[in-house]
């Protein structure tokens, strides 16, 4: 959640124009950070009240937007929050992406996965399941089995009481 809605944007930047009275005076009579509405008039001159929308969902940007965004910034003679405010994006964005294309290439500016990464992969989860398969299989066959060999068993038991063992016994 925003800490700033875009209708209060609005206003101040519309006291702002009103009163005839600073940035600065306008930042401490609400309390705001050092440069806030700095920033928002910025914004506003750029892109207009649109500019001040607040933002609802994630935004997913290109490698080619990244290094057009810092092409512009070491190209040009501009400030970051000026380039930040040209693209609708934070300073501290464009400072990430500039170290990490600094340090590491174009690499570094591709999207990665997220989240954990998984311990399987798709062949090796379907190969398991196929030995999964094939050993509940052989489980049942053995049940199967040891049930068959546990009923010969009982059977010869009885036998041997009823009848009595094979063997004659012997005296001595």
């Amino acid at each position: 959640m925003t800490k700033y809605t875009q209708k209060f944007k609005l206003d101040l930047i519309q006291e702002y124009l009103d009163a005839g009275c600073s940035l600065r005076q306008i930042e401490s009579k609400y309390s705001l950070p050092k440069d806030t509405l700095k920033k928002w008039w910025a914004v506003y001159n750029l892109k207009g009240p649109e500019g001040l929308k607040l933002r609802h969902s994630k935004r997913n940007f290109t490698v080619d937007f990244k290094l057009h965004v810092i092409n512009y910034y070491l190209n040009n003679d501009i400030s970051m929050s000026k380039v930040a405010a040209s693209h609708n994006l934070l300073p501290s964005q464009i400072s990430i992406w500039l170290n990490l294309f600094m340090r590491h290439g174009l690499e570094a500016l591709k999207s990665k996965k997220k989240g954990r990464p998984s311990k399987m992969s798709k062949s090796s989860k379907k190969s398991a399941r196929k030995i999964l398969k094939k050993e509940s299989d052989e489980i049942k066959a053995l049940k199967r089995e040891l049930r068959q060999v546990k009923m010969e068993r009982d059977i010869l038991k009885k036998s041997l009481t009823l009848f009595g063992s094979s063997r004659p016994k012997t005296k001595r």
